[in-house]
C-alpha cells in the first residue's frame, strides 16, 4: 500500500482554517443582525457568510483529518491472513482455572495478576525440562503437594520421598514406598515389598480368573522381555521362546506356592534345569521313561483355589497346563538341544535382576494392594525408589510396577476415581503400551504426567510413533526455561506457536509527488524464533485449546504452607525457603 504525504504548502491547515473561522464567527456575533427595517446590510451578510463557510469548512477538514486517522491506524493493525498467534492472556484462561488452587500446579503466569496456574488434565500431561531446569523443586515437589488425589511416583533418587512423605502422611494421606536399594532408609524407615506375580494368584484364586490367567502372563512376560523398539528381527522367535519358558515356569510355581510365589522363584527354577524338567514331568504326569508318574500328574482339579471355579473351567485349563508341560518336555529332551539352550539363556537374562539381590526382597510377598490407589477415603501415594547408580537393573523394576500399577488401575471397578502418574525421568525406563495408554486411559482415572529433558530422547526409547501420540494426546505441555534442543525448539517454535501477522512500514521520496510515501506491507513471522526461545527467561505452557501462555517456574520454598511442610533434601541438607510469592 503506497500513501503519498503532501507536502503542508498545497492547503492551509485544519488549525488555520479553524482560526480564521473561529474569528469570522467571533466577528459575526459582535456585529447588527443584517436585515434592518426590511433592508439588507450587505456587508454584514456577506460577513455572516463567510463565517458559516469557513466554519462549514473546518468542519469537513475535521472529519477528513479524523477519517484519514482511523484510516492510519486501520492499515497498521495486521488482518492476521498471515497468522494469528498470540500470548495467552489471564482473562482469557481464568475459568478454566481449578476454583480452589489444587491440583496439577504450573507455574505463575507473567500476565495480568500473575495468578498461579493450578490447570487438571483428564488424560495426560507433559513436561519437558532440561537438566538444571528446576523440574524438582518447580514441576515435580510442587505436583505432589498440590494433587490430593493417588499417586504413583517414579523417584530416581530417592530425595521426593524423603521430602514429600511425611508432609503427605500429617494430611492424611497413606504413603506406601518400594525401595529395594534401602536408600535414606534411616530418614524414611523401611520399605513395602510389591509382588508383580500376585496378579496371577489373583487370577487362579477369583471367581472366573482362570480366563485371565494366559492373557496375564503373556502381558506380564511381554513387560519382563519386551520387543526392542523398532528392531524385528528374526531373534524375535527366540523371545517369544523365552517368555514362553518364563510363563511356564510363573504358572507352574503359582499353582503351588500361589502368593508366595516370586519372580525369585521362578528364576532361580530357570538356572535349575533339572529342577524345571522335574516340575514339568511332575504337572505333565510323566517321568522320565515316558510313563505315567508314580505320583500322578500334578492334581489340578483338587486344589483349594480350583474348587471356586467353573469344573469346566477347570477340566480345560488343567489340559492347557498339561499340554504346555508336555511339550516343554519334549524341547528340553529333544536332539536338538540349541533351541531350548537360546530359549533358556534368554529367560535367564530376562530374570536375572530378580533372581538375587536388592531386587528380591522388595518383590517378596506383597505388603499392599495396588487396589488401594483406587480405594479407600484416603488417597495414597506410591514411590518407586530406584538407585541411579544401578539403573541397567532398576529401569527393569521400575517398568514392570509401573505396569503393575496401571494393571491394577485398569481393572478396577471404579473407572471415576483418578490416579495421578508422576512419572519424572520418564526415558530412563520404558512403560511397554505407552502409546495406548495415551490414548485410552482417561476411561480408566489413570491421568499420566510424563517429565523427561528432550524430545529426541523420548524418541529414542518409545519411538516416533509414541512421540507423535504423545504429542497429540497431551491437555498440558509445559516447556520449562533453558531448552536447546532443537529439536525441541523447532517444533515449539514452528509447529506449536504458530506465526503472527506483522505490519511493515517503509518510507520513500517520490518527486513527481514532492514529498515522502510510505508503504506499508503485511507479513508473519514466528510468535517466537527457536533463538528467541533458547533464551527466554520464561517457560511456555499450553492449555488444550488456549494460546500459549508465558509463565515462571514457581520453587514450592516460594509457595506457603508448602515450603513449611515439604522437608530437607538428603543431597543438600539443610531448609530450602525463598521469599513467598504465593500463598495458598
Amino acid at each position: 500500500m503506497n500513501r503519498p504525504q503532501p507536502p503542508n504548502q498545497q492547503q492551509p491547515s485544519l488549525l488555520a482554517i479553524s482560526s480564521i473561522a473561529a474569528g469570522l464567527v467571533w466577528w459575526a456575533l459582535n456585529l447588527d443582525s443584517p436585515m434592518v427595517n426590511g433592508q439588507i446590510d450587505w456587508v454584514i451578510a456577506l460577513i455572516y457568510f463567510m463565517a458559516g463557510l469557513f466554519t462549514l469548512h473546518a468542519v469537513i477538514r475535521l472529519l477528513e483529518n479524523i477519517s484519514h486517522f482511523i484510516d492510519f491506524l486501520g492499515s497498521r493493525r495486521p488482518s492476521g491472513q498471515h497468522g494469528s498467534a498470540a500470548w495467552g492472556k489471564t482473562k482469557e484462561f481464568k475459568n478454566d482455572l481449578t476454583k480452589n488452587k489444587t491440583g496439577p500446579f504450573w507455574g505463575r503466569a507473567i500476565d495480568g495478576s500473575r495468578p498461579p496456574l493450578f490447570f487438571d488434565y483428564a488424560s495426560n500431561a507433559m513436561t519437558v525440562a532440561p537438566a538444571g531446569s528446576g523440574k524438582g523443586i518447580a514441576t515435580v515437589v510442587t505436583n505432589i503437594m498440590s494433587i490430593k488425589h493417588s499417586k504413583v511416583v517414579a523417584d530416581f533418587k530417592g530425595e521426593l520421598v524423603c521430602m514429600c512423605k511425611a508432609a503427605l502422611e500429617a494430611r492424611g494421606e497413606i504413603v506406601h514406598v518400594l525401595n529395594p536399594g534401602n536408600l535414606w532408609s534411616d530418614l524414611i524407615g523401611q520399605g513395602d515389598a510389591y509382588n508383580p506375580l500376585d496378579i496371577i494368584a489373583d487370577d487362579l484364586t477369583r471367581l472366573g480368573g482362570l480366563r485371565d490367567v494366559m492373557d496375564d502372563l503373556r502381558e506380564m512376560c511381554s513387560q519382563i522381555l519386551p520387543e526392542p523398539e523398532g528392531k524385528e528381527s528374526d531373534n524375535s522367535y527366540f523371545r517369544e521362546g523365552s517368555r514362553r519358558l518364563i510363563s511356564d515356569g510363573t504358572l507352574f510355581e503359582a499353582m503351588v506356592d500361589l502368593f508366595d510365589t516370586t519372580l525369585s522363584s521362578v528364576a532361580l527354577l530357570k538356572e535349575n534345569r533339572t529342577r524345571l524338567e522335574d516340575m514339568a514331568r511332575w504337572v505333565a504326569g510323566i517321568d522320565i521313561e515316558g510313563n505315567p508318574h508314580p505320583d500322578g500328574p500334578f492334581p489340578i482339579e483338587h486344589t483349594e483355589w480350583a474348587q471356586g471355579h467353573d469344573p469346566q473351567d477347570v477340566a480345560e485349563f488343567a489340559g492347557l497346563v498339561r499340554a504346555r508341560a508336555r511339550n516343554l518336555i519334549a524341547l528340553m529332551s529333544g536332539g536338538d538341544s540349541r533351541t531350548f539352550d537360546s530359549f533358556i539363556t534368554g529367560s535367564q537374562i530376562a530374570l536375572a535382576p530378580y533372581a538375587f539381590g536388592r531386587l528380591a526382597p522388595a518383590m517378596g510377598r506383597s505388603t499392599f494392594r495396588m487396589s488401594d490407589l483406587k480405594e479407600g477415603k484416603k488417597p495414597t501415594t506410591l514411590f518407586i525408589v530406584a538407585d541411579a547408580s544401578r539403573m541397567e537393573a532398576y529401569k527393569a523394576f521400575v517398568g514392570l510396577i509401573q505396569w503393575c500399577c496401571m494393571t491394577a488401575v485398569k481393572r478396577h471397578a471404579n473407572k471415576e476415581r483418578p490416579v495421578y502418574y508422576i512419572l519424572d525421568e520418564a526415558t530412563n525406563y520404558k512403560v511397554n503400551g505407552l502409546e495406548n495408554l495415551l490414548t485410552w486411559g482417561r476411561s480408566y482415572g489413570l491421568r499420566l504426567h510424563l517429565i523427561f529433558q528432550d524430545l529426541a530422547a523420548f524418541e529414542r526409547v518409545y519411538g516416533k510413533a509414541a512421540l507423535d501420540t504423545l504429542l497429540s494426546e497431551t491437555e498440558i505441555k509445559q516447556f520449562l526455561p533453558g531448552q536447546r534442543s532443537p529439536k525441541t525448539l523447532e517444533l515449539i517454535s514452528k509447529q506449536m506457536l504458530g506465526d503472527q501477522s506483522m505490519m511493515s512500514i517503509g518510507t520513500s521520496r517520490s518527486v513527481e509527488q514532492q514529498g515522502l510515501s510510505e508503504n506499508l506491507s503485511e507479513a508473519g513471522r514466528p510468535l517466537a524464533t527457536p533463538d528467541e526461545i533458547r533464551r527466554l527467561l520464561a517457560g511456555i505452557l499450553f492449555v488444550r485449546q488456549h494460546r500459549p501462555i508465558l509463565f515462571m517456574p514457581t520453587s514450592y520454598a516460594a509457595i506457603e504452607p508448602w515450603r513449611s511442610q515439604v522437608g530437607i533434601n538428603p543431597f543438600h541438607g539443610k531448609p530450602f525457603k525463598k521469599k513467598v510469592k504465593i500463598r495458598l
